[in-house]
């Protein structure tokens, strides 16, 4: 386990899913009802601290300019999220081994994600950063992730409209999409396992795999 991020401030086996994004349950122990206090698991990017501060101050320039009150998410929290794997009443430790021995045979090059707007998503509460052009390399890692989740039968998520964004914080009043002053862009190296602890803004990363050349 490789800790937590910062401090407390701080979706059996077919690749065919029934709904884009949807996780198809093939654990018993995995529960859905009263999520507080479970652990919820995923894979995602994660900015280098310098571009998560920018990510940080272009929520607050965004809730600035359309007089919102929400502050943005403590610049440890910001992510990318790239595959959902599930909620779970316990620590899944054999959920996570299995993910661990999965992602080691993941092969893919260094990408560079760039985010050059704001919006917020429909029918949601998240203002995120996104492009209105989706990564393929991106998508391409997406689709790898669930291919080798599904290969080892574990729990996994697959949406063809899948669209990379990093949400910045979360407010009732919609933000219509413009284009940022200045892009928060990075070059991904590396995507981490993250342990959500629902109902604490608390992220622990369990594990993490570079992107070869």
């Amino acid at each position: 386990m490789l800790g937590k991020a910062g401090v407390v401030r701080i979706e059996q086996k077919s690749f065919s899913l029934g709904q884009a994004g949807a996780a198809v349950p093939l654990r018993s122990h995995q529960k859905y009802a009263d999520d507080h206090g479970k652990s919820n698991l995923f894979l995602a990017l994660v900015p280098e601290r310098e571009v998560a501060l920018q990510a940080v101050e272009t929520g607050r320039d965004i809730a600035r300019r359309y007089g919102l009150s929400k502050s943005p998410r403590p610049h440890e929290l910001m992510h990318v999220s790239l595959n959902g794997i599930g909620k779970y009443q316990d620590f899944p430790d054999d959920i996570v081994f299995a993910i661990s021995a999965a992602m080691a045979t993941v092969k893919a090059a260094p990408f560079e994600v760039n985010f050059d707007r704001a919006m917020s998503f429909a029918g949601a509460k998240a203002v995120v950063l996104a492009n209105a052009i989706r990564s393929e390399e991106m998508m391409d890692l997406h689709v790898q992730l669930a291919k080798e989740m599904w290969a080892v039968g574990l729990n996994f998520t697959y949406n063809p409209r899948f669209m990379p964004h990093m949400t910045v914080f979360y407010d009732e009043t919609p933000v219509p999409e413009h284009m940022l002053a200045e892009p928060v862009r990075w070059i991904a190296r590396e995507f981490v396992l993250i342990r959500s602890l629902i109902g604490k803004s608390e992220y622990e990363y369990l594990d993490r795999w570079p992107l070869l050349d």
